[in-house]
Formats: C-alpha cells, structure tokens, sequence
C-alpha cells in the first residue's frame, strides 16, 4: 500500500470519530448518565472484538505471555475509556467540531514528543519547524472556530 492510501485511511477513520462522538453524546442522554454511553460503547465493541476473534481465529496469549507486557502498556484501555468518556460530556457543551479539533491538537502535541524521544519504543522522528508551525495552525484554528 502507498503512504497516500494508509493517510486516505487515516481520514476516514477520523471521519468516524466524529460519528461516533455525536452518536454517542446523544446515546448519554437517552441512558441518562455519560458513563452509562461509555460502557454501553466498550460493551458493543468489546463484542465485535469477541466475534472478529472467533472468525479470524486468533489465538489467545498464554498468561505466560501476558504477564510479561509491561504494566504500562495495559493504559490503552483506560485512556481509551477516558478520551470516549470525554467527548460524551464535551460535545453537548462545546460541539463536535471545537472537541476533535482541540483533542486533534492534543495528540499532535503528545505525538510530536513521542516522535521526537522516541517513546514507547517508535522510531525516532525529530521535531520540525515545519511541524511546530502545524500544530501552531491547528490551535489558532480551535481559535477561529470560537468565533
């Protein structure tokens, strides 16, 4: 696959994000309570996970194999949990677009240290000014979106 098909996958993924958003916000007011939209989401996904497993056949780790993954990298699930849980109670109060933009801010700016230290064993890619300069365009947007 090209590195233009892999970024055109990117986008559409990220087009999902903002469904899933708004359908989840509004999944929070009909379960009346945010956290009850969240476990509702993990719910649903956890089982098509189950399914997709059972029909492609994965194999289970052992717990052998479990209990060498470093602790840290068991934070997925709990940041994950977090960032969904977030965006049911934003976008009601801040809106769809002023939360992925912001929270797209957010990861740039964590990705460009991680990139940069290589953490969490990713290849090194050095801060640019060109991406400084991105990630700059992409705050002063969240600014021109307030107003």
């Amino acid at each position: 696959m090209t590195k233009y098909i892999l970024i055109f996958a990117a986008l559409i993924i990220g087009g999902f994000l903002s469904i899933q958003g708004s359908i989840n916000a509004q999944l929070s007011s009909f379960l009346k309570h945010p956290l009850q939209a969240s476990l509702t989401n993990f719910l649903v996904g956890t089982v098509i996970l189950i399914l997709l497993n059972v029909i492609l056949k994965t194999s289970m780790p052992s717990f052998a194999e479990m209990k060498a993954v470093p602790w840290y990298l068991f934070l997925g699930g709990a940041i994950g949990a977090m960032f969904v849980t977030s965006v049911v109670l934003l976008i009601p109060r801040i809106g769809v677009t002023t939360m992925l933009a912001a929270s797209i801010a957010g990861q740039l700016i964590v990705a460009a240290v991680i990139d940069h230290f290589g953490f969490f064993s990713v290849a090194v890619h050095p801060v640019s000014l060109s991406r400084v300069a991105g990630i700059v365009m992409l705050i002063l947007g969240i600014v021109l979106i307030q107003r």
